[in-house]
């Protein structure tokens, strides 16, 4: 009898754990949903301005208090702000490894160094470059409560159990971006944000995954929490910047015809020369050279006829 009565205890205390694990789960889950949520959505830019072309190089990212990445976190970021800067929908945003392979035809690879203009240079196919410079990120305890001791199921760091749901933590880092005119080294906008953010790391939907019982110690995160977290710092000086951005936007100067001509059609295939005897582009053609132009095969754009690079795309001409 009091053996059948055990095991139903026991057994309905498994459940209970099982449960609240679950809930557990559940809980971090929609946290890590809901944290990111509103990350890329901004509000509508101005209207019937141009959208410039922009490049974003790797940034210039320093971490602090024993926050390090295993990856290279100047790509990173330079990945994650490229992303952002095209959910804006205030740029044409040229893709990175596109960014690379026009400053490597243009043998202008050392052209930006992290955060840095080196040097002023016309990148064709390319109006403006956004430098970024991220500072002392980390993230640490904000105070100590009842965050280590008895705690929930599955973390466990370094012998001592920690509760992500009621430990405290805080991440914080600076980010400079710049939107610089890479032939002149204008600067056209520019903006510095501090980042800090206060909450539970169960609420954050982070898991910590080494800590000691001190206020103001350095945590562990996975790699991916420690990307999320810098997604969330690039997003926030992004959605600050973009009163400045739009005010640039709405009056930003026009860029030369070499800089950025208008986009025109190549020249259609087989098409008959006109009855006049006028001068009509050859049929089916790549840099069809027409009337002192020369035609780029990647985007169509008329060139001057010793252009080596489009300057729409940037392809390379012959």
């Amino acid at each position: 009898m009091f053996g059948k009565a055990f095991v139903k205890l026991a057994a309905g205390a498994a459940l209970c754990v099982v449960g609240a694990t679950a809930c557990s789960h559940s809980s971090e889950s929609a946290s890590r949903d809901t944290l990111t949520a509103n990350v890329g959505q901004y509000p509508p830019g101005p209207s019937g301005v141009n959208k410039p072309r922009v490049g974003v190089p790797p940034f210039d990212v320093t971490t602090a208090g024993g926050f390090s990445m295993s990856g290279d976190p100047n790509n990173l970021a330079a990945d994650q702000m490229t992303t952002l800067l095209d959910q804006s929908e205030r740029f044409a945003v040229i893709e990175r490894a596109q960014l690379n392979q026009l400053l490597k035809e243009q043998n202008l690879e050392g052209i930006v160094r992290s955060a840095e203009l080196a040097k002023q240079g016309q990148v064709r196919g390319v109006d403006y470059l956004l430098l970024g410079k991220v500072t002392n990120l980390r993230v640490k305890t904000e105070k100590k409560g009842n965050s280590f001791g008895l705690a929930q199921l599955g973390n466990i760091a370094g012998g001592a159990e920690v509760n992500n749901s009621d430990t405290e933590i805080t991440t914080e880092c600076g980010v400079d971006i710049r939107l610089v005119d890479p032939t002149t080294g204008e600067m056209m906008t520019s903006n510095f944000s501090e980042f800090k953010r206060t909450d539970s790391a169960g609420s954050m939907g982070v898991a910590i995954l080494g800590a000691n019982a001190q206020s103001s110690a350095d945590i562990q995160l996975s790699e991916d929490d420690k990307g999320k977290i810098l997604r969330l710092a690039l997003d926030d000086s992004l959605r600050k910047s973009l009163p400045k951005i739009d005010k640039f936007l709405r009056n930003q100067p026009a860029k030369t015809a070499d800089s950025a001509a208008p986009v025109t059609s190549a020249p259609p295939a087989n098409n008959p020369p006109p009855a006049s005897g006028g001068n009509a582009a050859p049929a089916n053609t790549n840099n069809a050279q027409v009337a002192g132009k020369k035609f780029c095969p990647n985007c169509g754009t008329a060139n001057p006829i010793d252009a080596k690079f489009c300057s729409k795309c940037g392809a390379k001409l012959d």
